[in-house]
């Protein structure tokens, strides 16, 4: 007997019959669940509380020119006057109730025009002050009265002479009990450190110890005197 030959359609079935079989018979493995992760909420920390700007206002410097120089601002320097510093000694202690400086019953006074300094014996019983004057000669000079006379300081011999307008004329009365007219008139003197001008009498004291004699028109208002004292505002040697 003779074979016919095979067609595709058989040669398909005779293949793949087998498989189709075995597919079918065969158990599929079960499917795993599928697990979605749990995802936790992230809770981020509290932010910390920012810190207050400071609204204080900037200050900025000055913006410097570049194409302008600097300008060069001269300093004026006043002159100031220059106040005479006392030593412990000059300046004479002041009294607590009154505010007055205490002196001596003897003090050191200078003659301002000439530099003459002499002990001066400090009398509250005086009106007027007076200085040893010799040689007085009375002058005119523009239509008034003037005065030409010599200080002589007893202690080195020192003679200065002195012209002054006259104020006025004072009755001075002598040992010998005679009244003598003596002109009167405006010196400056330093005692203390200090200048006053203040009327002296012209007197001559060639019989008295001390060429000076400081009265109450001196001391008014400016000093207190402690006669257990004596050279208070400078030590001064009266021989």
């Amino acid at each position: 007997m003779d074979q016919m030959p095979l067609s595709w359609r058989s040669v398909f079935f005779i293949l793949f019959m087998p498989v189709f079989f075995y597919s079918c018979t065969t158990v599929s493995p079960p499917v795993a669940p599928v697990i979605k992760p749990v995802i936790e909420p992230v809770v981020s920390p509290e932010p910390e509380p920012e810190a207050e700007p400071d609204v204080s206002p900037e200050v900025n410097p000055p913006e410097k020119s570049v194409d302008e120089p600097p300008v060069k601002r001269s300093v004026v320097k006043k002159s100031v006057p220059k106040t005479p510093v006392l030593t412990p000694q000059e300046a004479p202690a002041v009294d607590l109730l009154s505010g007055l400086r205490i002196i001596g019953e003897v003090e050191p006074v200078t003659l301002v025009p000439s530099g003459v300094t002499m002990p001066a014996r400090i009398d509250t019983g005086a009106t007027t002050s007076s200085i040893d004057a010799t040689e007085i000669e009375p002058f005119e000079r523009d239509g008034k009265k003037w005065v030409r006379f010599m200080v002589a300081d007893r202690r080195s011999g020192e003679k200065v002479s002195l012209q002054c307008p006259v104020l006025r004329r004072v009755n001075i009365i002598s040992h010998a009990g005679e009244s003598l007219r003596r002109p009167v008139v405006m010196i400056k003197t330093m005692m203390g450190g200090v200048a006053f001008e203040h009327e002296f009498s012209l007197t001559d004291r060639s019989d008295f110890s001390y060429q000076v004699l400081i009265g109450r028109n001196y001391l008014q208002g400016e000093f207190v005197v402690d006669v257990n004292r004596k050279n208070v505002t400078s030590p001064m040697s009266e021989n």
